[in-house]
């Protein structure tokens, strides 16, 4: 590309590049921040966006500008500004951090365009239906697609998805192609529905809590309500959202995984119609596109989505909602590792609107924040409705062994379970069969040879898998070393599921993991089974655990939590004690009570009796005084380098050369509330055969530390680089080892 010399308007433009930086370009007009452009970058063409930045006067020559693809910006100057704080936040490339906020279709490199199409189908009226259904008798899924429309029935395209009748057909869309083209049903655009009053009746704790959102409706603040679970938070929000739609405004909901979308679309649709629209990797790219368009004109009214929907331009914004504050999903784990809970509040901050904050177990920095004052708080104690807390009790498995994972109180109360037709969930959080195999003569274990970690062994597909790289390999009949039989140590949702089918014959099973449910679509389906009674026993991980409301559940059985309490992690308490609190709320959500068993070699664990009493508030306090005296989040701010190396020396060696600079840095900039550790391995150091490493800093004032950052990260930039190395910098990390 030859280099103008002719005086243009020069634009900063950001690239999806791991550079943190801008480039400048020209044009022969000027061009707004938020437009996308076509930029040449080195030996190849990019989709880049402009942006507020001053050009480099430094630079006197410029690259022109290839082509413009928006006639007019489509991100808003706050968006722009919510960018680049959080690109600045992070230590992460503008241009990748754009990346990642715009939908997979935005980012490529061609004109937008409105899709809303007319989307509801019906019946062609000039047909009866009899005669068509005749003429369809040979094509069987055309005639299912064309019965779902009995009745004057009009439908979106996933309304008829959803229908039982249509859950075998694969392609619906192509299906309703093949009718319109013959005629038989008619494409049409539907007015929104009315929104439906609030008929539910709020007790005391939820009406006051209400009060006190409607009392701060205007400019920002940060409402967190830590309710018990089933005590009714997801009515405050729909009570909240409805008045913001009765405006004329627009709400974003923000929940940690797809699991969670279907209950709360299935609520909020019933509620506010074809208002409410999604946004996940569940559901397809032009979906997303449609949704991200619909909130940028306003016509969506409700936006519910997981983490990557914080960046999503919405007209006219009224409020945030974060369901499920405290889960760790809405941190990024790679790549630009963002923590959407923590960007929704300063998205807030920017737009100058409300947002509200929900979770029976808080986290520790949220609760922090309530009790210093910084954010606004209401508790709600009581279960919603005539339910009731379930009771905790805990199996001493010290007293009675498990075999194969039950103990025999488990399987007595499982039994009588089924005598009463009433669901069980047993969560363990680990998948496979058994996580360790090895040999009960020589010791042998199976290990990954790409990890420092062992290899899980899968019944299902009789393969050791490593579950940490992806790795599998067959599963060996003898030692590989003294040829004795192997022997399968520990238990998985398999092993668990198997016992099971033992020993309960006639009792419907079903697994829920990972390994089990692979897509949106087969979520969606296995949720539908649970909640119509047609599982008994569900055998879950984490997944089961998170905020699903299974009325006919009345006892959890928790089966092998110990393993949280010998975490060398801060945060390990805080995770075990959520985790068992959010699946023990699972049960007694109905009108019957529920019971919780708790499997463990350690009842008298200080923990464990806080999780058996449901005292959050006492768990707070100790976890509390523990961090203060250690001087952890929440009372300071941690970054975290990373460094991956394919040799072993070499990455150690390039993590000293971070340490001894950062504390050059340090000096020079006389910051005594930053502290640098020494570079160490990581407790799983070999992972698909890169060796890790991690520098840890701590800062107990947290603008120093992102002022430390600054230099120092520009310094590591510039180092030589090597594809033997990977280096990263991790803000506010969640997980540290």
């Amino acid at each position: 590309m030859p280099l103008s010399i002719e005086s243009k308007p020069i634009v900063s433009v950001a690239v999806p590049v791991p550079l943190r930086r801008t480039f400048d370009y020209q044009f022969e007009t000027e061009i707004e921040p938020g437009s996308r452009v076509i930029v040449p970058f080195r030996n190849r063409q990019l989709v880049g966006m402009v942006i507020p930045t001053l050009p480099d006067k430094s630079i006197t020559k410029h690259k022109n500008i290839i082509h413009v693809l928006d006639d007019q910006p489509f991100i808003p100057p706050t968006i722009l500004k919510f960018y680049i704080w959080s690109a600045n936040y992070y230590h992460y490339p503008i241009g990748e951090v754009i990346h990642t906020a715009l939908p997979p279709n935005v980012r490529m490199a061609i004109k937008l365009s409105n899709p809303e199409t007319p989307e509801h189908f019906i019946q062609n009226p000039k047909f009866p239906e009899a005669d068509v259904l005749s003429t369809l008798v040979r094509a069987r899924k055309q005639q299912l697609l064309y019965s779902s429309l009995s009745d004057g029935k009009c439908l979106r395209l996933d309304e008829i998805e959803k229908l039982p009748q249509i859950s075998e057909i694969r392609n619906v869309r192509s299906g309703m192609q093949s009718l319109k083209k013959k005629g038989l049903v008619l494409q049409i655009h539907r007015p929104p529905t009315e929104i439906r009053p609030c008929e539910i009746l709020l007790n005391r704790e939820q009406s006051e809590t209400l009060s006190k959102i409607k009392a701060n409706q205007l400019g920002f603040h940060t409402h967190l309500i830590h309710g018990i679970t089933g005590s009714g938070k997801t009515e405050i929000y729909i009570h909240t959202i409805h008045d913001c739609l009765k405006r004329g405004r627009q709400v974003l909901v923000l929940v940690p995984e797809i699991s969670l979308t279907k209950q709360l679309v299935d609520r909020f649709i019933n509620r506010f119609g074809d208002r409410v629209h999604c946004y996940h990797s569940g559901i397809s790219k032009s979906e997303r596109y449609r949704t991200w368009w619909k909130a940028g004109n306003g016509t969506a009214g409700v936006i519910l989505g997981t983490r990557s929907a914080v960046f999503m331009p919405i007209l006219n914004l009224a409020k945030i909602i974060v369901d499920e504050e405290h889960d760790l999903s809405f941190k990024q784990m790679d790549g630009f590792r963002y923590h959407a809970r923590d960007l929704a509040i300063k998205r807030a901050s920017l737009e100058e609107i409300p947002i509200i904050l929900g979770s029976a177990t808080p986290s520790m920095e949220s609760m922090h924040n309530a009790h210093s004052g910084k954010y606004h708080l209401s508790i709600l104690r009581k279960r919603a409705g005539k339910a009731n807390l379930p009771k905790i009790e805990f199996i001493d498995l010290r007293l009675q062994p498990p075999h194969y994972g039950l103990s025999r109180q488990m399987i007595s109360a499982i039994d009588k379970q089924l005598e009463n037709s009433q669901q069980t969930i047993l969560y363990i959080n680990r998948r496979g069969y058994a996580p360790i195999v090895e040999c009960s003569h020589c010791k042998w274990q199976a290990n990954c040879d790409r990890c420092d970690a062992y290899m899980t062994y899968h019944k299902t597909n009789d393969r050791l898998n490593c579950h940490h790289c992806g790795n599998t390999s067959s599963t060996p009949e003898f030692c590989p070393q003294c040829r004795s039989p192997l022997f399968l140590r520990g238990s998985g949702t398999q092993r668990i599921e198997e016992s099971l089918e033992r020993l309960f014959p006639d009792a419907s099973i079903l697994r829920f993991d990972r390994d089990k449910i692979r897509s949106f679509r087969q979520l969606q389906k296995t949720l539908d089974f649970i909640n119509k009674g047609q599982v008994d026993i569900i055998v879950g991980t984490r997944m089961i655990s998170k905020g699903h409301d299974f009325h006919g559940v009345t006892l959890v059985g928790i089966i092998n939590p110990d393993q949280g309490l010998y975490s060398i992690d801060f945060r390990a308490p805080e995770q075990l004690f959520q985790d068992l609190m959010q699946v023990s709320g699972r049960s007694g959500r109905g009108k019957d009570p529920g019971r919780v068993y708790i499997q463990t070699y350690h009842p008298e664990n200080q923990y464990m009796q806080m999780v058996c009493g449901q005292d959050y508030d006492s768990f707070f306090a100790s976890c509390r005084d523990e961090r203060k005296a250690a001087d952890v989040p929440p009372f300071s701010s941690f970054a975290l380098w990373r460094i991956e190396s394919r040799k072993q020396e070499e990455g150690f060696r390039l993590l000293q050369n971070i340490k001894h600079h950062g504390d050059r840095l340090r000096a020079s900039m006389n910051f005594k509330s930053v502290q640098i550790m020494d570079p160490v391995l990581s407790p799983i150091i070999r992972i698909d055969d890169w060796h890790r490493f991690q520098l840890l800093v701590n800062a107990t004032i947290r603008t120093e530390l992102h002022q430390i950052l600054n230099p120092w990260i520009t310094w590591v930039e510039n180092l030589p680089t090597s594809p033997k190395l990977r280096w990263s910098l991790d803000i506010d990390p969640m997980e540290m080892y």
